[in-house]
């Protein structure tokens, strides 16, 4: 089993975060000043939607995620040229060995070595076009997946515990990588005091950005939505902030009670995991019908909160005024396993949970049993030329006439696309899936 959560960035940048840190605090509380930029956006420059055309798709790799990385890569080289973010020289012969037992042309694969690259590739960085429409990315902040406000949840009341804790994130490696792909790609760089990653900034590119409340403030906590819209509004090319108040219910914040007895290792509500553009105008929205929402707590919880969000998306608008198009997406049945918490729990591994991992006004003890829901979720897909690459629940006890109504939503939803089904459940498991594991890099249009 892959481990559920590891260091992934750097720390050759930490002097420069920190530094920047008091100045984020003040923009953010107070609204002051425009964010500090290597490059100012101009009228031309705009964060690219990812159903235009891609020059090139990024993966990651790690020995735990191996075959799913190989699946990957299989069916992603024939619609675009693929790139891998790899560790190490080990992991780059790794990673080749394996791709080529797979049958894949490893000699068009370009590869890139970061100490500490991550698997799920869709977070390090968030592309753009700059003012002369060639390839820009916008350097957010890197929080560990909101690690300090965990650490805040699971030591509520022991400011210091949860100081210590909060701590770890800055030890762990925490950015660099995306200057570095910068760099590698000569891409001009936006710089923002807001804190993200790629998996929670959703775009039409042209204008419009759809932001989960809930997650963007917890990633930049003592922020106001006010405050945070303020930011959002000068990367480049955002006009407009569509916030809808909250993301799927198996996605909590690392480790952590979704409710009950039902708990999940997610990351706080990532846009990628419950609503997606399809077009500039084209909105698929998570959705489970009132049957599903009857066969398990965390279904009828994830019908009352895309409930709320098809309420502010029914009543939502483009940059011309026009009235956004919302297509439900149903989600698959819930996929979980039983889990005893247990003293001597691995950390690094997703099916090993400890009582330490959640905060003690939830009393769990060692020796409790649990259920561990997995993060799944059909909106989870990866849009590329030509392929529209969705996860597979069928194999997981989701019914076949569920998921051909995917098939069938997504396939007009991207007309021009064939649609394909991938088996990504082990990564469900730690919070991810194929989007999450994957990279767009669009074409650069100067």
């Amino acid at each position: 089993m892959a481990p559920a959560l590891r260091s992934c960035f750097p720390v050759d940048d930490l002097p420069r975060r920190h530094a920047l840190r008091a100045a984020t605090a003040a923009a953010l509380s107070w609204g002051a000043g425009p964010s500090r930029a290597l490059q100012a956006p101009g009228p031309r420059a705009r964060l690219t939607a990812e159903f235009e055309p891609q020059a090139a798709l990024w993966l990651g790799y790690d020995t735990g995620h191996a075959p799913f990385t190989a699946d990957l890569a299989a069916a992603l080289q024939p619609q675009v040229p693929l790139k891998l973010l790899v560790r190490d020289d080990a992991a780059e012969s790794a990673a080749r060995a394996l791709l080529a037992r797979r049958g894949l042309d490893v000699d068009r694969i370009r590869f890139l070595r970061h100490a500490h690259a991550p698997f799920f590739v869709r977070d390090a960085a968030v592309f753009a076009h700059d003012g002369d429409g060639a390839l820009g990315l916008v350097d957010f902040r890197y929080s560990h997946y909101g690690w300090a406000s965990w650490c805040r949840q699971r030591h509520a009341g022991q400011r210091p515990r949860a100081a210590q804790c909060a701590a770890l994130a800055d030890s762990a490696g925490a950015d660099g990588l995306d200057r570095r792909l910068a760099s590698v790609l000569q891409a001009t760089v936006f710089d923002t005091p807001l804190a993200m990653e790629g998996g929670g900034v959703e775009v039409n590119g042209q204008g419009l950005l759809i932001a989960n409340e809930s997650l963007w403030r917890g990633r930049n906590p003592g922020a106001a939505r006010p405050a945070i819209e303020r930011q959002l509004l000068q990367l480049p090319g955002v006009h407009k902030v569509i916030w809808l108040p909250a993301g799927l219910a198996q996605d909590p914040l690392h480790r952590g009670t979704i409710v009950g007895r039902h708990v999940g290792w997610g990351t706080g509500g990532h846009t990628d995991e419950f609503v997606r553009f399809a077009d500039e105008r084209t909105v698929l929205l998570a959705w489970v019908d009132e049957d599903e929402a009857a066969r398990h707590p965390v279904a009828r919880l994830n019908r009352q909160r895309m409930q709320r969000n098809l309420a502010v998306l029914s009543r939502s608008t483009d940059l011309q005024g026009r009235a956004l198009r919302v297509v439900k997406l149903p989600l698959p049945r819930v996929v979980e396993r039983p889990v005893v918490l247990s003293a001597t729990a691995d950390p690094v591994r997703s099916e090993e949970w400890t009582a330490e991992s959640f905060a003690p006004h939830e009393r769990r003890r060692q020796g409790d049993r649990v259920w561990q829901v997995a993060s799944t979720s059909y909106l989870n897909f990866v849009i590329t030329n030509g392929l529209v690459l969705v996860p597979d629940y069928l194999p997981h006890g989701t019914p076949a006439g569920l998921q051909a109504r995917v098939h069938e939503r997504v396939a007009a939803a991207f007309p021009g696309r064939r649609v394909q089904f991938i088996d990504a459940i082990g990564a469900n498991w730690v919070g991810g899936g194929p989007h999450c594991a994957t990279l767009s890099e669009p074409v650069a249009s100067g």
